[in-house]
């Protein structure tokens, strides 16, 4: 019986093995298909995954091209930096991650907290993407942290290329910044074929963006072999990390180099002369239109920006009431005061209301219905013609003017033959057109009609008139060359990373109508007389043997009643002084520079302008021209009339303040065009 009952549990132990041995059966099926459809089916994406987890991309980033200007000095190049990265998936996965991040803190000097603050707000993306924790590390950080990076799985330091300004802020707004590519610019960016992504970098402003697709090169990659930990190994020969095959490492293309117009020389020599002023200043070839100088202030330094400017400095530059990062040479436009009066001369002799033989009598008011208009003189100047107007800035003389012209109209057509008015064209991002009123421009703007004591407004550079610094160095440059307007232009040629000329920019006529050589030689001389002769509202600025001229402009920012018009400008609130403006060229006969001046708040355009437009271009002349206008060159040639090349400034002597309009209290300014909205950019 007990072995018949052993026979049965037995056969009960054979049926149970048959599912036992059925369910081994099948797991190793299941297995064995898992094995064939991974190592066969799926064998080379398997293995590609494989090869994923032991190399690892790195972006050989590529040099972005330099910029130089006419001179080939260096404006803007790159320079190696080395940031501080970690890898969250490594350092999540190590059992030392506080002691790692501890380690990181006293190496680099950040609090522990905020090295755990930028990893959290990493925490959105994948893993295994690096996490930026410090820019721009020092030499002996980089050295201790490749010493300890044994002991700290995940972390690395990167070599980035860091865009940097030689010459600080000089010429900021011009040449621009670049900065990190944001998630709303990748669809505009990558419109066109390009591979930008998040991480990457491109111009944000000036000329940095508007070059854009020539300054960027084409990165390169390499592939390295990695550890467990995600650490790159070394190679035994040169402790550098290991390339995966020389045959898988892509250098990438160097961007393409620009070579500018400017003259940098002549950059510094304005910032110097411009001193602690607010304003721009704008130099241009008259034979060209090429643009030799471009200054914006206050301004700040591009290269803060390449690797992320720190918010305390974001915010400093955006609180400052004098709003540093605005190109005040293109997108601020003013009323253009007394430099504007040359306009209106031409527009009366080339329409022929007036010759070199009219005169008109200054008594120092003019009654234009029943408002009085008033000369900056309060005496007047008695009977002057239109070359002695130009010199002493007789107020009354442009009046009168613009009553015999038929209409506003021909006072506009005249200024846009001269560029004002409209956009020059040159290739900077936000370039305002200025405003030259019309009588249609009215009606549509105000849905009225023009009326008659608006047009001497006009005429003397009032009014809803708004010109930019660009627009005006432009304008005297045409009236320099006998009225051919070239487009402005600042990059004078491309070229390869290492040196070949790929395209030459050649100069552009935009408008050719030209002045009557009478025309021309009568403008002339009363800008020469303005600086040349005494009585003329520049004389102290004049550059003996050099043959500078020019016109300056004093305007109100703000209604002054009649008691108030002659007052000290020096005594009201700094945000109420005058504008200083000054435009002029040398020389006369054979210009070579045409340069403008604005100074916010200067007070007078002979004394808070002038001095800049002198300063700049002697220097030019000097530089450029030694065998003409060089020291001994000019000393020698004055020597030979029996002059000194020395200006005399009697202690305490002024120029006339010329240019202030002095708008009775009853009868107020006429309303001003909207100025041109304040646009911030961000880094």
């Amino acid at each position: 019986m007990a072995f018949l009952g052993q026979e049965e549990q037995l056969r009960d132990f054979q049926d149970r093995f048959r599912f036992l041995y059925l369910g081994l059966g099948i797991a190793f099926f299941l297995l064995l298909s898992r094995l064939v459809f991974l190592q066969i089916l799926r064998g080379d994406q398997m293995r590609q995954f494989s090869e994923d987890n032991r190399i690892k991309r790195v972006k050989i980033e590529a040099p972005r091209g330099m910029i130089l200007d006419r001179n080939r000095k260096l404006l803007v190049d790159n320079r190696p930096a080395f940031d501080l990265e970690v890898v969250p998936q490594y350092l999540r996965e190590s059992k030392q991650a506080d002691a790692v991040i501890s380690t990181l803190a006293k190496i680099i000097r950040i609090p522990e907290a905020d090295i755990r603050e930028v990893l959290e707000r990493a925490k959105g993306q994948p893993s295994f993407i690096p996490v930026k924790i410090k820019t721009d590390l020092t030499r002996d950080e980089v050295a201790e942290i490749e010493s300890r990076k044994i002991d700290m799985p995940g972390v690395s330091v990167e070599q980035e290329i860091k865009r940097t300004h030689v010459h600080g802020e000089i010429g900021a707004h011009l040449l621009g910044y670049i900065g990190e590519v944001s998630a709303q610019e990748l669809p505009r960016l990558n419109k066109n074929g390009l591979r930008y992504k998040l991480g990457d970098t491109t111009g944000k402003f000036g000329l940095e963006k508007e070059m854009e697709d020539v300054l960027r090169g084409l990165d390169g990659e390499k592939l390295v072999e990695v550890d467990a930990l995600g650490r790159i190994k070394l190679s035994r020969e040169k402790g550098s990390g290991f390339v995966v095959g020389a045959q898988n490492e892509n250098t990438g293309q160097p961007g393409k180099n620009l070579v500018l117009t400017i003259d940098q020389d002549l950059q510094a020599t304005a910032v110097e002369a411009f001193g602690d002023k607010i304003g721009s200043v704008v130099a241009v070839d008259p034979s060209t239109g090429q643009i030799l100088a471009m200054i914006s202030r206050p301004s700040f330094d591009p290269t803060e920006f390449s690797r992320g400017i720190p918010s305390a400095v974001w915010q400093k530059l955006l609180a400052n009431d004098n709003h540093p990062l605005r190109d005040k040479t293109v997108q601020d436009h003013y009323p253009p005061g007394s430099t504007f009066k040359v306009i209106t001369a031409i527009a009366g002799l080339e329409e022929g209301v007036i010759d070199e033989r009219t005169t008109f009598r200054c008594t120092g008011t003019l009654k234009i219905g029943n408002r009085p208009f008033h000369c900056h003189l309060k005496h007047g100047h008695g009977e002057v013609n239109v070359v002695q107007a130009i010199t002493k800035s007789c107020d009354i003389f442009f009046y009168r003017l613009s009553q015999k012209l038929e209409s506003v109209d021909l006072i506009a057509k005249w200024a846009w033959h001269m560029g004002l008015g409209k956009k020059t064209g040159v290739p900077i991002a936000r370039e305002v057109p200025g405003l030259i009123p019309t009588e249609e421009w009215k009606r549509k703007r105000f849905g009225q009609d023009w009326i008659e004591g608006e047009t001497p407004l006009v005429a003397i550079g009032q009014s809803y008139l708004l010109t930019t610094a660009i627009q005006l160095a432009n304008a005297y440059a045409s009236v320099a060359n006998g009225g051919i307007l070239y487009r402005p232009y600042v990059v004078k040629a491309i070229e390869t990373y290492d040196g070949q000329v790929l395209k030459e920019f050649t100069p552009e006529i935009l408008d050719k109508t030209g002045l009557k050589p009478k025309t021309k030689e009568l403008v002339l001389k009363g800008l020469w007389g303005v600086i040349n002769q005494p009585g003329g509202t520049g004389y102290f600025q004049r550059l003996p043997g050099m043959d500078f001229v020019g016109k300056t402009g004093t305007v109100q920012v703000m209604r002054l009643s009649a008691d108030k018009v002659f007052n000290k400008c020096e005594s009201f609130r700094f945000k109420d002084r005058h504008n200083a403006m000054f435009a002029g060229f040398a020389p006369v006969d054979d210009p070579k520079i045409a340069v403008a001046v604005i100074g916010e708040h200067a007070c007078h355009g002979a004394s808070g302008a002038a001095p800049i437009a002198r300063t700049i271009i002697k220097r030019y002349l000097e530089k450029h021209f030694p065998d003409q206008y060089g020291p001994e060159a000019v000393a020698k040639r004055l020597a030979s009339i029996g002059q000194s090349p020395s200006v005399y400034v009697p202690k305490g002597a002024r120029s006339e303040e010329d240019d202030i309009v002095a708008n009775d209290d009853l009868s107020p300014v006429a309303p001003q065009a909207p100025a041109a909205t304040q646009e911030i950019h961000s880094p």
